[in-house]
């Protein structure tokens, strides 16, 4: 994978300044929910293009629609791919419950069960995010390959896309993670600048979340490329 071109590419553009800015913009809002699916949208299609080979992988913001259905679409599969967890901690939580009201267990036997559900559901909870973590680049992946969404839901073609390029998922994820960790590492020294320093921490912050999922579409759109048999022609 080309992990530096993925982040190069968005400069390329002479018009991203335009593009990442009304994305930025967009971000700021997320609190309103309905931006959400418009971003991952527009991530979508950055993955299209980069595995249809465009020029400019960067799309221009003159589709809404299709970036908020792509992106709603996505959104619903990953939710999809989270109920059994929630299914099972229900389940679990509340026997737990019914179990303590039907017996005469005294008060600190009761507590150390809670604690004992907690910390179950706390586990199933960490094994299905590290789960989620491989499965969730798959999902994009057979999404962008149907352009449908049930076929975000034939489980057995999503794990076997995670199984297949797992070594390239591990390797966004991995890029992912120390993104993450530059991006703090620069926002600790620019606040230990008073004033100029904290405010442009703040602007770093707000432009890096668009910025991060540019080329995070592009590294998918890399394993896209890749599984469709083109080449590597990023």
């Amino acid at each position: 994978m080309d992990i530096a071109k993925a982040f190069t590419y968005v400069t390329e553009d002479p018009r991203w300044m335009t593009k990442l800015g009304i994305a930025v913009i967009i971000s700021l809002f997320s609190f309103l929910i309905i931006p959400i699916p418009l971003l991952m949208g527009y991530m979508i299609a950055i993955t299209r293009n980069v595995r249809d080979g465009a020029k400019e992988p960067l799309p221009k913001w003159d589709d809404f629609g299709t970036f908020f259905r792509d992106g709603l679409s996505l959104l619903v599969a990953q939710l999809v791919y989270t109920l059994p967890f929630w299914l099972l901690a229900c389940i679990v939580f509340f026997s737990t419950i019914g179990l303590s009201g039907l017996s005469e267990m005294n008060e600190d036997a009761a507590t150390a069960r809670m604690f004992a559900t907690f910390g179950l559901v706390s586990c199933l909870g960490l094994l299905f995010a590290v789960a989620l973590l491989f499965i969730s680049p798959a999902i994009v992946l057979q999404y962008v390959n149907t352009n449908e969404l049930g076929a975000s839901f034939r489980f057995g073609e999503v794990i076997g896309l995670a199984r297949q390029y797992l070594g390239d998922i591990v390797m966004v994820l991995l890029v992912s993670f120390g993104a993450g960790l530059a991006l703090g590492a620069v926002n600790g020294v620019l606040n230990f600048i008073p004033c100029l320093g904290q405010i442009a921490s703040v602007v770093v912050s707000i432009a890096a979340g668009p910025y991060l999922m540019a080329a995070t579409g592009h590294l998918y759109g890399q394993i896209a490329l890749k599984a469709s048999g083109k080449g590597m022609a990023y």
